[in-house]
């Protein structure tokens, strides 16, 4: 009997588990879903976006947004953050306000839609994609650093120039 209900809660968990975030390196992410930006403003466009699921009673998310700030000043220009939320504007905005740059937005999801599409199930979670809007990482924003984001980027270039080099023709000589 008790090996009966160790088995059926094992897999009760590993379902819950199976239903994580479901993005695929390489692979295009969910659609963001804005209902409005923090004092509409929207970070500069760049070659690389990082979306950071946040909730401002997290105390993990808070000590997590000077390590995006910091990654994402490491990248100048190459990269920019939307910082995610699907609180009110009047409570998180107050908070967040000082997070703003040029690089640095504050997005309120519309209906949850991208919390859901996105199945963020814990916060802070981080998902970087390229232009293309392929993902090239995602995780925990305490596991986010620039030497490894900088490694990632490197090979999801290296991986998407041979693919294209791979897939054209090759012309006799």
């Amino acid at each position: 009997m008790m090996k009966k209900i160790a088995l059926t809660l094992a897999v009760i968990l590993a379902s819950a588990v199976s239903r994580a975030e479901n993005i695929v390196i390489g692979e295009p992410v969910p659609k963001l879903h804005i209902r409005q930006w923090l004092m509409d403003f929207r970070p500069a466009p760049a070659e690389y976006t990082c979306i950071v699921f946040y909730h401002s009673e997290s105390p993990a998310c808070r000590s997590s947004l000077p390590t995006i700030k910091r990654v994402v000043e490491h990248f100048g220009g190459m990269m920019n953050a939307i910082i995610m939320t699907k609180e009110e504007y009047d409570s998180a905005g107050v908070t967040l306000t000082e997070h703003l740059d040029d690089h640095i937005g504050v997005a309120f999801d519309d209906d949850n839609k991208t919390f859901r599409y996105f199945q963020v199930i814990h916060v802070p979670y981080c998902v970087i994609y390229d232009r293309k809007h392929r993902a090239v990482w995602c995780g925990s924003a305490a596991a986010m650093d620039e030497d490894t984001i900088e490694k990632i980027i490197d090979i999801s270039k290296k991986s998407y120039k041979y693919t294209r080099n791979k897939n054209k023709k090759r012309e006799l000589p």
